[in-house]
């Protein structure tokens, strides 16, 4: 298990050294801002400024909690990205806000929200512990109930902001939303037909991923989803695919593309 200090300030070579290799190691991801090693993840996050490439995907800190975009291109569909989010991994983050300083540890992080967007978009928390850090913070969200189950859906109206209604482990995002849009669309893909309780039996009863037709960064905030004219069913594969272009692609097109092969 990698172990840092917190509130500690940490170089690329210094991480690298504590996970067991040369200081000197070019290459590869830890020189990147996503690094997965024997099972964990670090995190190297530019908060207010850019990357050594020039892209500043808007990371900031909103009180004690950091919004962080992941690599351009990235999306929920990504097997590196479900590892990430996955509750049994230990994920570190280090932030700096110039890129001639070194890394600040912030610690062990945990995904409270989770935006289906390309780039990937991603509030942690850090244990509820607090931290300082000197860029401007914006005031922290309302604390957002983790699901831990899609089939665990509440009553009433379904609201769901730009990204800040998307739920950690959303099979996917407002539960509400989420099981009315399955009462009338079904559990078969909207896009292929594919079911997974008719593959893989009781243990895919149920599974299917949901997907907005309109695109989570384009709604308002205070845009009230209607279930059935909204979202629709579709497997993780297809989600993938309608989100390999952006805007994504369309429903229709997908499956046209399916049906001409």
């Amino acid at each position: 298990m990698l172990t840092f200090d917190r509130g500690r300030t940490y170089s690329r070579p210094d991480v690298k050294e504590r996970a067991g290799l040369p200081r000197a190691a070019k290459g590869g991801n830890w020189d990147t801002g996503v690094v997965e090693h024997g099972g964990e993840f670090v995190v190297f996050a530019n908060v207010g400024t850019q990357g050594r490439t020039g892209h500043d995907y808007g990371n900031r800190w909103e009180g004690d909690l950091l919004r962080w975009y992941h690599k351009s291109g990235s999306h929920l569909g990504w097997d590196s990205v479900q590892r990430l989010l996955d509750r049994d991994r230990k994920v570190h983050i280090f932030w700096r806000s110039s890129n001639s300083e070194p890394f600040t540890y912030a610690g062990l992080a945990a995904a409270v929200e989770v935006a289906d967007t390309t780039p990937v978009e991603v509030l942690w928390s850090f244990g509820g512990e607090s931290h300082s850090h000197q860029v401007h913070s914006s005031p922290a969200r309302a604390q957002v109930d983790l699901v831990a189950s899609p089939e665990q859906v509440s009553q009433g109206s379904y609201h769901e902001g730009a990204v800040t209604r998307i739920l950690v482990n959303a099979y996917e995002r407002d539960r509400a939303a989420r099981q009315a849009c399955i009462e009338q669309h079904g559990l078969a893909c909207a896009v292929c037909e594919f079911r997974f309780d008719r593959r893989y039996g009781e243990l895919g009863a149920g599974f299917i991923h949901v997907h907005h037709l309109v695109p989570l960064s384009e709604l308002r905030t205070d845009y009230q989803v209607n279930p059935v004219a909204d979202l629709r069913p579709v497997c993780p594969n297809c989600h993938a695919m309608l989100h390999r272009r952006r805007p994504p692609l369309s429903i229709e097109e997908l499956r046209a593309r399916l049906l001409s092969d």
